[in-house]
């Protein structure tokens, strides 16, 4: 149904005004100029809904792309109908909220629109409903339509390029230990059993297997070629994302921090030859991805929601196996109010116990993003030090701060090259 505009009612009090000159000065030419106000008034309530007809939208986007970056969407308008169709309004909230005018569209046209937005929100970008609206041609109603699009979008997280990491030792091989097939060898992680063949230690001997054969059998290792580390991610809460960030500095909310920060060290990691594997909460447990490449791990970070059911020191506690054959744990948590802090303590204790090697990045909250978990300067000290004193290395990612220099400075404090 057209929704009446201003003008409507304008026209309306114009053509009724116009009327009663012409009957009182009994003038026929006011009465005939009343009969096409009011004739205007009447087709422009019904015309809206022909300009819409026969008009098919289709949009084009690209399957990936990363936080905070531009995306080029393409919108397609046609007319499929024999008329003139003119004073499109098209709305679209896909990837970022735009709206455009195609003025004039005639029989058979086709009008492809180009639009650049960012990028704000982290996750899959789902199909959205394009509205589609007509006021033409003289203003009087307007109607719209809704126009299902199917069209999806993954926005990854943002990666901040990191020089070499300094809290990771060099790799003793430059070759990616993600792209090496597992070798046999005397290091942490499990390749199978098989049987016991001369100078094979008693200590690796399978009793369970040797007992069920009959035959002699140990477990085999793989070869160490790589240096290790686990980023544990907090994903146990995120403020609510307010589309008023759009005119922020980023838009970022802290779950999106610690996402980009977790991509970034990744990447700065499988890029030296180092093993990077992602530990993150799942509703059964601890998922564990590794074995994968850069792109894999930005995929599942992009996934990420949050989930209130499991703490931050609850996973910590939790580890054991996952976190077997790491030289380095990197623990990556917004530092917000709400945290219990002897109990990340705790558990990070708990954690340099199983690794010889603990990294947190706390990540600071905002005012913007949520003013009741903001941390006061002293609580953000007592965190620093207490973490420190159960032996961990400590990294506070503070609002305005660039990543590259805390994580990866060169000679002068600059970001490494």
């Amino acid at each position: 149904m057209p929704r009446p505009r201003k003008r409507a009612a304008g026209l309306v009090v114009a053509a009724g005004l116009l009327f009663f000159l012409g009957t009182n000065v009994q003038a026929g030419w006011l009465l005939v100029m009343a009969a096409c106000v009011l004739g205007a008034a009447m087709a422009g309530a019904i015309l809206p809904a022909l300009m819409l007809r026969g008009v098919q939208l289709d949009r084009r986007a690209p399957a990936e792309v990363h936080q905070l970056e531009t995306v080029l969407v393409e919108i397609g308008v046609t007319n499929r109908s024999r008329g003139m169709r003119s004073g499109l309004v098209v709305s679209d909230a896909f990837v970022q909220p735009k709206r455009f005018l195609v003025p004039r569209l005639r029989p058979g046209e086709r009008v492809e629109l180009t639009t650049s937005r960012q990028a704000r929100r982290r996750g899959p970008q789902a199909a959205t409903t394009v509205t589609l609206r007509s006021c033409a041609p003289f203003g009087v109603a307007e109607l719209q339509r809704r126009r299902r699009v199917d069209t999806e979008t993954l926005v990854l997280p943002a990666v901040v390029a990191l020089g070499p990491l300094s809290f990771v030792r060099p790799a003793d091989t430059a070759e990616h230990a993600i792209r090496s097939a597992p070798r046999r060898g005397l290091g942490p992680e499990y390749l199978g059993i098989r049987e016991y063949r001369a100078g094979d230690s008693m200590r690796r001997v399978h009793w369970p297997s040797t007992a069920r054969t009959g035959t002699v059998m140990v477990r085999e290792f793989e070869l160490e070629q790589t240096r290790r580390i686990a980023i544990v991610i907090d994903a146990s809460w995120d403020a609510s994302w307010d589309a008023s960030w759009d005119a922020g500095a980023d838009g970022w909310t802290p779950l999106d921090r610690v996402c980009a920060t977790a991509a970034s060290v990744a990447s700065a990691a499988l890029a030296q030859g180092h093993g990077a594997r992602l530990v993150l909460p799942h509703a059964t447990g601890v998922e564990v991805l590794a074995r994968a490449d850069a792109s894999e791990l930005h995929r599942r970070l992009a996934h990420v929601v949050p989930d209130p059911a499991r703490g931050f020191a609850e996973l910590l506690e939790g580890l054991g196996s996952e976190v077997r054959g790491v030289e380095t744990a990197v623990l990556v948590f917004p530092a917000r109010r709400g945290h219990d802090r002897a109990a990340i303590e705790r558990a990070v204790a708990h954690l340099r116990d199983l690794v010889p090697h603990v990294v947190v990045i706390a990540v600071e909250v905002t005012e913007e993003e949520a003013a009741s978990e903001v941390m006061a300067p002293g609580s953000w000290t007592a965190l620093e030090e207490g973490l420190r004193r159960v032996g961990a290395e400590v990294f506070p990612w503070r609002s305005g701060d660039d990543l590259a220099v805390l994580l990866s400075p060169g000679p002068d404090g600059e970001a490494a090259a």
